[in-house]
């Protein structure tokens, strides 16, 4: 049985709530964990459900697993706050705090090529730029969905959509190259285990909205909106958005190239797309 570590975030939610709430029989083959590095999968030698940009390193190491995954299209899970309306600001630092590299690469996509924004610098936990203008805030996951009490916050999956006409996959599943190689009955029997959680979620879908609503005070139509729209493979269409994105801001963010990945489908009698 293959140990698959599962993000536990309001973006993973489809997966990691029924997993929580126990609406799902374990078999201990899922694992709840905090947003992990590409180290530290690799250091755990087991498949992930991970943010999308950190795979780019571990694409020599490992599979992904076209099956499952979470994309969003037209509404998304990080949004950039505004101290006011995007277009009237030229430029600003920008502050990640601790969000993805997915998240930070839409909004270096985003900001500048949508918002018309230049980026005085992209600031990681603490760090401060001096200068006149206010920093812009990047958020994701939890709060994304809450409303601001202040300025403006707007989807960066919304206007990556716009600017590309490409979904944004957030999460991908990596499973290690050589179980995928050498055991590919227990990549399918992942994959069978993460599609029944998510059969799960989509039948209890509306109290799923509501109890994550109400218990963490979200903005109930855009959380709606997100999740509705959310999607869970990776269509043909989704893995070249996401090269995309890759290719984008690999300059940019230092990322190592990106020239042959390993995609799989476990289950090849369904289609991806």
């Amino acid at each position: 049985m293959i140990l698959c570590m599962v993000e536990q975030s309001l973006t993973t939610a489809v997966v990691s709530y029924p997993v929580e709430q126990g609406w799902w029989k374990s078999d201990g083959s899922i694992e709840l964990v905090p947003p992990q590095t590409a180290g530290q999968v690799a250091a755990a030698g087991c498949a992930a459900l991970m943010s999308s940009v950190e795979v780019c390193y571990l694409v020599d190491t490992h599979a992904i697993v076209t099956d499952v995954g979470l994309v969003s299209h037209h509404s998304g899970p990080v949004a950039i706050w505004t101290p006011r309306r995007p277009d009237e600001i030229e430029h600003a630092p920008v502050s990640l705090g601790d969000v993805s590299l997915t998240a930070e690469a839409l909004a270096r996509v985003t900001l500048g090529h949508f918002y018309g924004i230049e980026a005085d610098g992209y600031l990681r936990g603490d760090e401060v730029i001096d200068g006149e203008a206010p920093p812009l805030f990047v958020r994701e996951g939890l709060s994304a969905f809450h409303p601001p009490e202040s300025g403006e916050l707007n989807d960066l999956v919304r206007a990556w959509f716009i600017l590309t006409s490409f979904p944004l996959p957030t999460h991908l599943l990596v499973v290690p190259r050589e179980i995928a190689e050498q055991e590919p009955d227990e990549v399918e029997s992942l994959v069978t285990t993460l599609r029944s959680i998510l059969d799960i979620s989509h039948q209890k879908r509306r109290e799923l909205r509501r109890d994550l609503a109400s218990d963490l005070d979200l903005d109930r139509d855009r959380f709606s909106a997100f999740q509705q729209d959310q999607t869970t493979a990776v269509s043909k269409s989704v893995r070249k958005a996401w090269l995309d994105l890759l290719r984008r801001v690999s300059r940019s963010m230092k990322l190592p190239p990106v020239t042959e990945p390993l995609f799989i489908m476990a289950l090849t009698a369904e289609s991806s797309e």
